[in-house]
């Protein structure tokens, strides 16, 4: 824990002390080609973060309305494959040149997809408009967004010599993101947005870094860190339910037994890829994965019954699943309540290859409390402004305990629920909190009358 708290030190205290130029806007960036102004300045901010941090493979894309995704790469260690991506979503005031935003927050994605395939899966899909997508509704509404790609997301799906995955845990995790932190609040600093510190929200995986970040973070002087509010979506740290417990504790053992026999990275992202690709191309051909039902069938089980896909006695949550789905007599799916099926298909693809089996073991061991970890050290010493957004049939209410040890005053809940409880298998899910068709009415107007509070 020393070790960790020293290099968030570091980069915490370097961004804040470090002085950035600022640097002249381009009034007509091309399209593909970051601004000069955010290159010189991240570059800049990146530096003074971290100092073997280095910033290079910026684009800049134009999302329609006026909003801009800027993006770049940050090295941040001396490996080869020590490298994050980081995003901002932006309203801009001429091609470019990024409008003032007083608010912004940064979002950590969870398991197995990435930042764009995450939060902006309505960009990549024909299926919907591309404004359906959390980030471009914030940016839209004056919010300054950014985002991580932490570092797994971008392995290949051949890459060799996992062996190194086996560190790469919650504490690599949290660790990245508070240099993603840093170089965002650097850049805002030095391009005339102010000095405010930064809302961080985390959904699902990315919730519980959040939260082992946040409490590495209350171990710096006030004057050092860079949030001011925690935004945690449908997941969980803690729990006191057994039945939760135990599943924790079953995943923990699964995966501790794979790390012990050299298994490095688990591989789902490319089942979800497979099970995307083969609704969306053969929606009526026998499933391969699923002996038994068609592709399409598969595909809407992977998102309306995901408890399924789990080994018994694993579910993160009684009946946890990805979208709410519909279902015939027999039990068989017919498909989605509130999430368009195309864009579900094309979310699936959007999935990263390989995840690191210590980083799921992590997430579970503060939940199993068989051994001693430090990621829940410094719960109680979280005393930001927090929100916890949960969806029905996703972990919902399962995440209200979490909230309760959090040393915050100042807690918000809100869980939605559009049926009745004993019908939680049908209910809105947890990936609906971002593709579902009335998404910014049920969760995203709610986070931003939150953020405008705070």
């Amino acid at each position: 824990m020393r070790r960790s708290k020293t290099i968030f030190s570091l980069a915490l205290s370097a961004a804040l002390l470090a002085a950035v130029a600022p640097a002249s806007a381009a009034a007509n960036a091309p399209v593909g080609a970051a601004p000069p102004h955010f290159i010189q300045t991240a570059r800049q901010a990146c530096g003074a973060a971290y100092s073997f941090c280095r910033a290079d493979l910026f684009t800049r894309r134009a999302l329609g309305g006026g909003i801009a995704e800027y993006s770049l790469r940050l090295r941040v260690g001396l490996g080869e494959r020590e490298v994050i991506g980081l995003h901002r979503v932006v309203r801009e005031s001429a091609p470019g040149l990024p409008a003032r935003a007083e608010k912004a927050i940064f979002l950590a994605h969870g398991d197995a997809w990435g930042f764009d395939a995450a939060f902006l899966s309505a960009v990549a899909s024909p299926a919907v408009p591309d404004a359906r997508a959390l980030p471009i509704y914030l940016a839209q509404r004056g919010v300054d967004v950014w985002g991580i790609d932490f570092r797994w997301t971008l392995l290949p799906a051949d890459a060799p010599n996992l062996a190194e995955l086996a560190n790469w845990g919650m504490g690599t995790d949290a660790r990245d993101l508070g240099i993603g932190l840093a170089v965002a609040r650097g850049v805002r600093l030095a391009t005339g947005q102010g000095n405010r510190k930064l809302h961080l929200l985390g959904w699902s995986r990315g919730a519980q870094t959040a939260l082992v970040y946040l409490g590495s973070e209350t171990q710096l002087p006030p004057g050092l860190r860079q949030t001011r509010g925690a935004v945690v979506v449908d997941s969980f740290l803690k729990t006191n339910d057994p039945e939760v417990k135990a599943a924790a504790c079953a995943r923990l053992a699964a995966n501790e037994a794979l790390l012990a026999a050299g298994q490095t990275a688990a591989t789902s992202g490319q089942l979800f890829v497979a099970l995307g690709s083969l609704a969306e191309t053969d929606p009526g051909g026998a499933s391969p994965i699923a002996p038994g039902f068609t592709n399409r069938q598969t595909g809407l089980l992977a998102g309306s019954a995901t408890y399924i896909f789990l080994p018994p006695g694993q579910s993160f949550v009684p009946l946890y699943h990805f979208l709410g789905g519909t279902f015939d007599g027999a039990g068989l799916p017919t498909g989605l309540t509130y999430t368009n099926e195309a864009h579900w298909y094309d979310f699936l693809e959007g999935a990263s290859p390989l995840e690191p089996n210590r980083l799921l073991a992590d997430g579970d061991a503060p939940i199993c409390e068989a051994t001693d970890v430090p990621f829940d050290d410094h719960l109680g010493d979280i005393r930001v402004p927090v929100l916890y957004l949960g969806a029905g049939g996703g972990v919902g209410n399962y995440g209200i305990y979490t909230t309760t040890l959090l040393g915050s005053t100042d807690v918000t809940i809100r869980v939605v629920r559009l049926g009745a409880p004993e019908a939680r298998a049908l209910e809105i899910g947890h990936v609906d909190i971002f593709t579902a068709n009335d998404a910014p009415t049920l969760f995203w107007r709610p986070l931003l009358d939150w953020i405008e509070a705070h």
